[in-house]
């Protein structure tokens, strides 16, 4: 209610009233209630998370984590590319061209893309295969009944 008086009040002043020369209550109460439906559309946009010490543990970093898991599968994932996929990659990560690898590998850049590629969706079915199956096998010794009777 203050900052809506003040804001009246400088509104007067900057538009040259005479002090007393207005009936202001209508002006105050539209000014006041303008105010307020302002703030009740930010209280509804905001959302609050709690105390600070709550909110401290939303704060934490996991992003090291994710760079973790990351690097330990595409670890995985290179070990079950084929010796030649993995030298490609070698050659591809340290900054050779397809050409560049295919000269040192006498082979032609098509054939060498193909191969690798090839090589890396089998990988990529391989762990697909491996991460339902797995569930799966996993889901079945659950369910399934022990042979020891007791």
């Amino acid at each position: 209610m203050e900052t809506t008086v003040a804001q009246i009040s400088r509104y007067l002043d900057r538009s040259g009233a005479l002090p007393f020369s207005r009936k202001i209550d209508g002006l105050l109460m539209f000014a006041f209630r303008r105010a307020l439906h302002r703030r009740a559309a930010q209280l509804r946009r905001l959302k609050t998370f709690g105390t600070p010490e709550e909110l401290s543990n939303w704060a934490v970093d996991r992003t090291w984590t994710r760079q973790i898991h990351a690097q330990l599968e595409l670890e995985q994932f290179v070990r079950l590319l084929s010796e030649r996929s993995r030298t490609i990659l070698a050659l591809r990560h340290a900054g050779y061209t397809w050409k560049e690898a295919a000269q040192l590998l006498s082979a032609s850049v098509p054939a060498l893309r193909s191969a690798f590629w090839r090589d890396v969706a089998r990988v990529k079915s391989e762990l697909k295969n491996l991460r339902s199956g797995g569930a799966e096998h996993q889901a079945q010794q659950e369910i399934a009944p022990t042979d020891n009777p007791q």
